[in-house]
């Protein structure tokens, strides 16, 4: 056997290698991603049953302050007609139910921040959904340029004299991507990264403190 056509089996095998490399690597991803996207789910029908919460606790709320507002015309118009008693029981049901309206609004106050925290939490799957997503066409990507590689490969008979420092050259193209390869399969192996993002651009961050202000003041 000479030793072009040697050259070319040891390419011709490298590619095979590096191809069985990739498929086994989407296929891991692939996995990574299923895992993923159900932990995703989860998240959003968590938020959901926490949304139901938050506004079941504003509609029990507003309950307590109906009956405030009614127990309260009840006690001015008992003293009014001079009923002093019926007076009396209207102003204690009125502090009574203020008083369960103060320990509503504390409890809708934690459960506001606890949808704020999911939220912020399901904003950060979200990012890296696209990320994962975006990683897996690039990889399928170079997949497909390798495939194409491996058929030209194989489609040429023999190699010419001057085409042999091409052939060294993809050799190492392909040595190179198996590297970047290996690389890539070691992130998709190491936990997910727990950073939040960043979602106030900088460059409207004297904007965006404006208008807020402006907002609360026309609240005000």
């Amino acid at each position: 056997m000479g030793i072009l056509s040697r050259i070319k089996n040891v390419i011709l095998a490298e590619t095979n290698e590096m191809l069985d490399k990739y498929e086994q690597s989407v296929h891991m991803v692939n996995h990574y991603l299923r895992e993923f996207e159900q932990e995703l789910a989860k998240g959003q029908k968590a938020l959901a049953n926490q949304l139901f919460i938050e506004k079941r606790q504003v509609a029990m709320i507003a309950e307590v302050e109906a009956v405030i507002e009614k127990r309260d015309r009840q006690a001015k118009l008992a003293v009014d007609q001079g009923e002093d008693h019926i007076a009396r029981l209207a102003l204690q049901e009125k502090l009574m139910q203020e008083k369960k309206l103060a320990a509503y609004t504390q409890q809708y106050e934690a459960i506001k921040e606890q949808t704020r925290t999911l939220e912020e939490r399901i904003g950060q799957l979200l990012v890296q959904s696209e990320e994962f997503n975006h990683r897996r066409l690039l990889l399928a990507s170079r997949i497909n340029i390798a495939s194409s590689m491996k058929q030209m490969s194989q489609a040429a008979v023999s190699f010419q004299t001057e085409n042999v420092s091409k052939g060294f050259a993809r050799a190492e193209e392909q040595v190179l991507r198996m590297e970047a390869d290996i690389e890539a399969m070691a992130h998709f192996s190491s936990p997910v990264k727990r950073s939040a993002p960043q979602y106030v651009d900088p460059n409207l961050k004297d904007e965006i403190e404006l208008a807020l202000d402006e907002l609360k003041q026309h609240r005000q």
